[in-house]
Order: C-alpha cells, then structure tokens, then sequence
C-alpha cells in the first residue's frame, strides 16, 4: 500500500514529466489507497436560509418544458468575494428559487439521454448544474445544499490537479465519496491542460486546446504536434478517470476557458479538428456560452451554458430562466395547487 508522503512525492514527480512522458505515468498501475475522510475538507453546514414572502411571490413555478433544459455553470463556492464564485448564502438562496420555481436536477446521463430524444423520464422542469475545476470549495460550501435541497450536480475535474493532492483540489478517494453519494456526478475538464499558452515570439497567449504552442528556440510547433499535444492529454484524462473512479462513464467534457480555437486560434484547422475529435469521445461538450437553453437540435460539440458568477443576482438567473426559456418547447399545464413555501433545508418560509 502507498503511504501519504510516497502519493505526495508521486504527485510532485509527475508534475516534472515532460508531456511526452505523461502518458506513460497514467499507463502504470497505481495502488489505490482509500483513506478516511479528512474532517478539515469536509462538506459545510448549509446556511439557514428561507425565501421571504416577497421572494417568494416573485418566484413564481415556471412552465412545464422537458424538451429544453437550462445547464447552470458554476466555479467555486466561498466567502472570498472573488468574482468566479459565489458564497454559501448565495448558493442556498438560488437552489431555493429553482426549487420554487419547480426545476428538478438531473443526472449528467439523464442530460445525455436528453440530447439523444429520449427525454420521457425527465422531470417535468428539469436543470443541469455544473461546477468546473474539481475545486474543493465547490464540494464543501455546495455537497449539504443539495443534500437537503435534494438536488444534485456535476463535477468537471482537471486530472491533474487532482493527482498532486492539492489542498485547493479534490483529491481522488473525494471524489469517489461524492459519486457514491448519488447527488455528484464526476466527468472531465481537462489532463493537465487548463491553462494559456504562449502562441508567438511576443509572448501571446491563448487557451492550450485552441493554438499552436510557440516555444523559445524551436518556434511555433506544427499542427501534427499540436493535434497530438491536446489529444494525449484529453484521453489520459479520460483513461485515468476511468481508471480511479468505479463506474464512471465518459458522458461529457467541458472545455477549459470555452474555447477549442471558436473564438480565437492561430491555425484555422484547429476548430475543426477539436469539434470531430471531442464528439468521437465524448457525447456532450460544454463551452461557456451562449447562454441558452439546450435542446436536442444543439450541437452537442457546442452545447450551451449560463455561468453563475458572483454578481449573479438570484431575481436575475429567474428571470433569464423565465425568458430565456423556448416558446416553442414550453407545455403549458394548469397548476392544481398552489406549492407550499419551502426552503433550502425543507423549513417553512419567512413572513
């Protein structure tokens, strides 16, 4: 069995591979060494939040439409006030709206099946929430919100982060925990390439998935290099995540930065090639915009989501499902009642 201190050095001499090498790190078998759950990582007690009466009024349940479902993008979950999260408080306060409003979480395979027209299944106003990064922010401030919501969510994990045992990551035996909960699902966000690249002799950078990489002395690498480059890395993610956590599925992929070279590359074979190589691999591929609902006519190499960030303000993300919602897809059913008040944790609500 592998101690702490040899999965710790394991993590920083793979961090020193050269990317040639990298495949065949994920190639050797690597003991699995569960280990208890790390109460300094763990999940955060839900705030104690309920919708005020106001609130309450303005959120009112949205129209049946099982043939268009809204994906939510988020990034981490924290009190730091830094733009790509959101806080506790705030998370607590739009699962309560969506609940109010009659959306019910889905599965990253009830989304696939979706695409595929096999929607009968699906909940009347189905939603998709995803977090990207695989960041342990996201797990703590977010796992007993959707426990008590009964919701669930998706997570995009960068493998690489994941291998070094970061204290800003999810770790593998984490992540494991989180899918045998039933409320996460786990999928791909990257090998080790969610990052910029250089892309010219002036020091340029853009997205590793979407240019040719330029490098000091040899120059901007060919594009044979740059399609062997991105593909090594995606599918060691895609064969490690397969390897480590028990009965995952690759059903879909995220791109980092929203970008395989649509909206910016220096080779204009790029955009191409990456849509044909990620629909091969994967059935679903989110970028970060446009902020749609999907539908089974999206493109699935392109498929559409609305990214929460810490300015998104609750009564906003209501409206943008209300109005964003197709007209066309929307089955209009008489509600018989009327729901009773509830919150994030099942209490009743505030007057």
């Amino acid at each position: 069995m592998t101690s702490p201190g040899n999965a710790l050095r394991g993590a920083f001499a793979f961090l020193l591979l050269p990317l040639s090498l990298v495949p065949l790190y994920f190639a050797v078998p690597r003991i699995r060494n569960e280990v208890a759950p790390d109460p300094d990582r763990a999940p955060l007690v839900a705030p104690d939040f309920s919708p005020t009466k106001a609130q309450y009024e303005r959120w009112r349940p949205l129209p049946a439409a099982r043939n268009a479902i809204p994906v939510l993008a988020y990034h981490g979950v924290n009190d730091d006030n830094d733009h790509y999260s959101v806080s506790s408080e705030q998370f607590a306060e739009e699962i309560a709206m969506l609940r109010r409003a009659g959306f019910e979480a889905i599965s990253i395979a009830d989304y696939v099946r979706f695409l595929q027209g096999v929607g009968e299944r699906l909940p009347k106003r189905p939603i998709l929430i995803t977090f990207d990064d695989g960041r342990l922010d996201s797990y703590r401030g977010a796992d007993k919100i959707l426990a008590e919501s009964g919701f669930r969510a998706t997570m995009f994990a960068i493998v690489g982060h994941t291998e070094q045992h970061s204290s800003f990551y999810l770790n593998w035996d984490e992540l494991r925990r989180m899918m045998k909960s039933g409320r996460w699902d786990v999928q791909e966000h990257a090998g080790v390439m969610h990052e910029n690249v250089p892309y010219d002799a002036h020091g340029h950078k853009g997205p590793a998935y979407a240019y040719r990489q330029y490098e000091e002395g040899k120059g901007l690498e060919t594009f044979a290099e740059f399609t062997s480059r991105v593909r090594q890395d995606i599918l060691w993610a895609k064969g490690t995540l397969s390897e480590e956590l028990p009965g995952f599925m690759p059903w879909a992929f995220a791109v980092p930065f929203g970008s395989y070279g649509n909206d910016g590359t220096n080779d204009p074979r790029i955009p191409g090639y990456m849509k044909r190589f990620l629909q091969r691999n994967f059935q679903a591929v989110f970028m970060s915009e446009p902020s749609v609902y999907s539908t089974p006519a999206s493109s699935r190499a392109a498929l559409p989501r609305f990214e929460i960030h810490g300015d998104t303000r609750t009564d906003d993300l209501y409206r943008w499902l209300r109005d964003r919602m197709p007209a066309r897809v929307v089955h209009r059913q008489p509600l018989t009642r009327t729901p009773a008040a509830v919150s994030v944790t099942g209490r009743p609500a505030r007057g």
